[in-house]
């Protein structure tokens, strides 16, 4: 299982896209709340998950016993200013689980004007990310659509999310973290808690992860039930001799 890899810092939630630093911070990333909406204005019936995210964080409190509930990035679909059904969706949603936690929400590339939708549920940080500590231990979360911070690239452990990576299975898609080290820093790349989005195939990927020296093909492909697949450019080679 995963978990061995990392420090103790770090704790990933077996089965949820979550996971736990300091054993007080619980961090998911990219709801893209609305997305359902959206669909159904192109004519693509995909039934309201509201319910479901509300259900999957109360599990998460329930597990991880969290005080704190941090977001990197993405709460909503919508880039700019979200139609009303959308709004009182991301109110709803937050409405319930503020009464589970603190919330920090980091600021993604689709988080225009959340500040003013949520003020009354929580606080906000911008998309240069944020850094916990503890002790010498420095843990940086941002979205990664944009450049984090300075002091968050030389963080001991560096969390971006944004991009939305899965593994196929004949016709199915999985979302999966892609994890690494380089030198005395620890990279997590973290799979999207609305597994409804589109996004990249890790088998068909191979680019150096923006804003830092990471390699995505030198990162390792973890799943949710925590089974370490292996370095991503062997698990390709692997995949390609199979369908050869």
């Amino acid at each position: 299982m995963h978990n061995h890899v990392f420090p103790n810092s770090i704790k990933f939630i077996e089965g949820y896209p979550a996971l736990m630093i300091f054993r007080k911070y619980l961090v998911i990333a990219d709801l893209h709340i609305g997305y359902e909406i959206s669909e159904r204005a192109r004519g693509v019936y995909v039934p309201l998950q509201k319910d479901r995210y509300i259900k999957r964080i109360k599990e998460l409190k329930n597990i991880t016993g969290a005080e704190e509930l941090i977001i990197a990035g993405d709460v909503k679909h919508s880039i700019m200013m979200p139609s009303t059904e959308e709004i009182n969706e991301l109110i709803s949603v937050f409405q319930e689980i503020s009464k589970l936690f603190r919330i920090t929400i980091v600021q993604g590339n689709h988080d225009a004007y959340i500040d003013k939708i949520l003020h009354n549920y929580a606080i906000f940080a911008g998309s240069e990310g944020i850094v916990l500590k503890k002790g010498k231990i420095k843990v940086a979360i941002a979205h990664g659509h944009a450049k984090p911070s300075d002091e968050c690239l030389r963080s001991d452990i560096l969390i971006l999310a944004h991009l939305h990576f899965y593994i196929k299975f004949e016709i199915s898609k999985y979302p999966v973290w892609l994890v690494g080290k380089r030198g005395k820093q620890t990279l997590i790349l973290m799979p999207p808690f609305n597994d409804l989005l589109s996004g990249y195939y890790v088998e068909d990927t191979s680019v150096k992860v923006p804003f830092t020296d990471f390699m995505l093909q030198d990162l390792k492909v973890i799943t949710l039930d925590g089974y370490d697949l292996g370095v991503l450019k062997n698990l390709r080679n692997i995949i390609e001799e199979e369908s050869d």
